[in-house]
């Protein structure tokens, strides 16, 4: 958990962090509400209010991390699982596969490639 942290009131800041300064991620509002989102532009889920997707970003932003994720390529509708190798507010390098180990393959995809039409990154296996 990102926990200690205060809840802003009515519109999301740009960044959420806890009380020490660590980034847990960020809340954008959608057409679809508010999205909770980590640190490289996953996608945690989609809430009603701002109040709750930040609680979401600060509970589950960090260690959402270790979790396994499901890439959609939104061209095709082909989904991969996948492990995050590397994170930061500028992309991600995903494992394409259940376990990062030699000879996997990997992809690195900006926040703005996530933030575009074709790539989709949700938390959780397909």
């Amino acid at each position: 958990m990102c926990g200690g942290a205060t809840v802003p009131l009515m519109s999301a800041p740009p960044e959420i962090r806890r009380d020490d300064g660590e980034l847990c991620g960020f809340v954008i509002e959608t057409d679809e509400g508010w999205s909770a989102t980590t640190v490289f532009g996953g996608r945690l889920g989609v809430h009603d209010s701002v109040e709750s997707a930040v609680e979401h970003v600060l509970a589950e932003g960090l260690s959402s991390l270790a979790d396994h994720w499901t890439l959609v390529d939104r061209s095709t509708g082909e989904q991969q699982i996948a492990c995050i190798q590397e994170a930061s507010p500028e992309g991600v390098t995903l494992v394409l596969d259940y376990y990062s180990m030699p000879g996997v393959p990997t992809l690195r995809l900006s926040r703005g490639a996530l933030a575009g039409d074709r790539w989709r990154l949700d938390h959780g296996a397909p």
